[in-house]
């Protein structure tokens, strides 16, 4: 007898126990999460807030949150929670009535990207774990991650020039009434720059060399595709992430050096999943944050092929000054370059990957700059 009225307290308290945490776990819990940050640059700190209130006489023996970030956001002791290219981040509460706890969350960004916090899960239970009450919150907090600026000197490469060629200067005019010394001849130079005195003097054909003078607007075009063919999914994401990291680069140096600068990708808005639009040129004070959120905004995902979007900017608009960012150049995007480049747009190719062929447009109005760390790639496969 004794038993059986042990069994029943027993399994009333059970059913007591169970009714209390699903009535009662998660009832009046505020809870929300947020990036404390809106704008950081790759490689810096940041951080997300939890707050948690439990706005009842009942205590919470324990409370567990669980969201996902990007793995992209390194946190130290963070290995065993990476799922895939997520981050799966828990926290554990205990709550006493009405108690309030907050906690920030310390991560380092070490990727560019536009990054959301959207569903968050709650669950709640009992001290023995018997009984638990879950919620799922959706929350609408987001944070843009700027690329990094690279040294360009010492990431790229002059196809003409061993001498570290500035990338930004060759994209200036130079200016006939400035003359600035003498250089060796190139094969690219026009038979009029040909100073002949020198030539007999040092026995080997001399150039005028002369100062350099702002042409006007610049553009910078990002080809998303690593190759020929891709039509969505972009295989070589890496070789990309650099080809940015070099626009926001060039995009800085064109403005410092007063340079009207502007920004166009075939990719798509990583929150939008809309094509990317043109970026006019512009020497205002905000269009390099305008570029970089640009940037930061870009899903590596094709959304047109490269030479469709050339010949639509070279057709469409009257840009004197073009900065190609490219893995590749093929026979479309050649013949535009050639076409435009006899007309006098100068162009600068920047090769994310060694192509040899591509080397033997340069010309006068056509530089060729290679990413050096995808050059040495090439020549040690």
């Amino acid at each position: 007898m004794e038993t059986f009225w042990l069994f029943l307290i027993c399994s009333f308290l059970f059913a007591l126990n169970f009714f209390i945490t699903k009535k009662f776990g998660l009832k009046n819990v505020e809870y929300e999460i947020y990036f404390e940050e809106r704008k950081k640059n790759e490689g810096d700190e940041i951080h997300i807030v939890e707050r948690i209130y439990n706005g009842k006489i009942l205590p919470l023996p324990w409370v567990k949150s669980e969201f996902e970030v990007s793995a992209s956001f390194f946190m130290e002791n963070a290995k065993n929670y990476v799922v895939g290219d997520k981050l799966r981040y828990i926290s554990i509460f205990f709550l006493l009535p009405y108690q309030q706890i907050v906690r920030r969350h310390r991560f380092v960004a070490t990727k560019r990207g536009f990054y959301k916090l959207d569903k968050i899960y709650l669950v709640t239970g009992d001290l023995f774990g018997l009984s638990t009450d879950d919620k799922c919150y959706y929350v609408n907090s987001n944070i843009t991650i700027y690329p990094a600026f690279l040294d360009l000197k010492k990431h790229l490469l002059p196809r003409s020039s061993l001498s570290g060629e500035v990338v930004v200067k060759r994209h200036y005019y130079e200016d006939i009434f400035h003359f600035a010394g003498i250089r060796e001849y190139q094969y690219f130079d026009s038979f009029n720059r040909i100073n002949w005195n020198a030539t007999a003097k040092y026995n080997t054909l001399m150039v005028n060399k002369y100062e350099y003078t702002s042409s006007g607007d610049a553009l910078i075009l990002l080809n998303i595709q690593s190759s020929e063919y891709e039509r969505k999914e972009v295989f070589n994401k890496n070789a990309i992430e650099f080809g940015i990291k070099i626009a926001a680069s060039l995009a800085k140096e064109c403005l410092d050096a007063h340079i009207p600068v502007g920004f166009v990708c075939n990719g798509v808005d990583e929150e939008t999943l809309q094509p990317l639009e043109i970026l006019l040129p512009s020497q205002d004070k905000n269009q390099l944050l305008k570029i970089l959120e640009t940037l930061a905004h870009i899903k590596i995902q094709v959304n047109d092929y490269f030479e469709a979007l050339l010949y639509q900017v070279l057709r469409s608009y009257n840009f004197r000054e073009l900065f190609i960012i490219t893995s590749f150049v093929n026979k479309e995007m050649k013949d535009s370059i050639l076409l435009y480049s006899s007309l006098g747009v100068k162009f600068t190719i920047i090769l994310l990957e060694y192509d040899e062929k591509t080397l033997n447009l340069e010309s006068e109005n056509v530089r060729i700059f290679m990413a050096k760390q995808h050059l040495l790639e090439s020549k040690t496969k």
